[in-house]
């Protein structure tokens, strides 16, 4: 896929060092391949479609013979293999192009990786067992990405503000747009004339009050939204580096280990579990990393 000054492949030697810890060991580059890949006999498999950042979402729903899988179905695949490890698994999952889209702007683009990650955390939440299996969504910040006027129930998201008789909202004489960014590149700085433009174009970049070369991101809390064996600890506001400490408490990992192998403190902290433990303790942690707005959920 990309190439290196000094020829190491490194494609291969992965292939190497995995196929001396299993023969069922894959490498891809496309989604046909990735579909042919069976979950059930494959024991570590690398997939690497694209030289750079894959595609948007958007521009890969349109696509009728996608070249890459999509973000569920990755999630998918990698959850079938790795649910076959009897001592559990931690798998992390990142919905990257949302910020992408965020720092050019691109709202569109921006959301609909969103709603890919909302299928991929709805895939993962149907192929494990919360009583079994902790699931935890959060981001590492927001963006400078608002919402603005007040628009009637039903009005597109991505158009101009108007009331439920479709009458614009205007200032100055001008609509202007639900969607905006505090700074960023866009051809619409402060306020424009967008009559007439087709704010649900693909390539459209929303309104900024600061032209930047890049958006930046924002400073307000971001969401931890959490399901399973000890979620009830993922609540209120904490620290980020918290949710790495809860994640590995809830999974027996690390130094407090305490309540993993005392059955009545197992009972107390984790009463909704079916198993307790370390070898059944399977953890997953789902996180949109630069997600949308304060946090995004599902």
């Amino acid at each position: 896929m990309g190439i290196r000054t000094d020829g190491v492949d490194l494609t291969q030697l992965w292939l190497e060092k995995t196929r001396k810890l299993s023969p069922s060991s894959a490498y891809v580059w496309n989604k046909m391949q990735f579909d042919q890949i069976n979950a059930d006999s494959t024991d570590y498999l690398l997939g690497l479609f694209e030289p750079n950042t894959m595609k948007y979402s958007l521009a890969r729903n349109k696509d009728p013979n996608p070249d890459e899988p999509s973000l569920a179905e990755m999630t998918e695949k990698a959850i079938r293999i790795l649910r076959r490890e009897p001592k559990g698994y931690f798998l992390l999952i990142e919905a990257g192009r949302i910020d992408h889209a965020h720092h050019a702007t691109l709202a569109k683009n921006a959301l609909e990786d969103l709603v890919a990650l909302n299928e991929a955390v709805d895939r993962a939440v149907r192929l494990t067992d919360r009583n079994d299996t902790l699931i935890v969504v959060t981001a590492d910040h927001s963006h400078v990405f608002t919402i603005s006027g007040y628009p009637a129930r039903g009005n597109p998201i991505l158009g101009l503000v108007a009331d439920s008789e479709g009458k614009l909202d205007e200032y100055n004489g001008l609509p202007y747009a639900t969607l905006s960014y505090a700074n960023g590149p866009s051809k619409n700085v402060g306020q424009t004339n967008l009559r007439g433009v087709d704010l649900e174009a693909d390539d459209f970049t929303q309104p900024v009050a600061i032209p930047m070369p890049s958006e930046t991101h924002g400073g307000e809390d971001v969401g931890v939204y959490a399901l399973g064996p000890m979620s009830h600890l993922f609540g209120g506001v904490v620290e980020q580096q918290y949710i790495a400490h809860a994640m590995a408490y809830a999974s027996c990992v690390g130094v407090n280990k305490q309540h993993c192998s005392s059955r009545k403190g197992a009972a107390v902290a984790m009463s909704a579990a079916r198993v307790w433990g370390p070898e059944r303790t399977a953890l997953l942690a789902a996180i949109a990393m630069k997600t949308y707005l304060r946090g995004g959920g599902f």
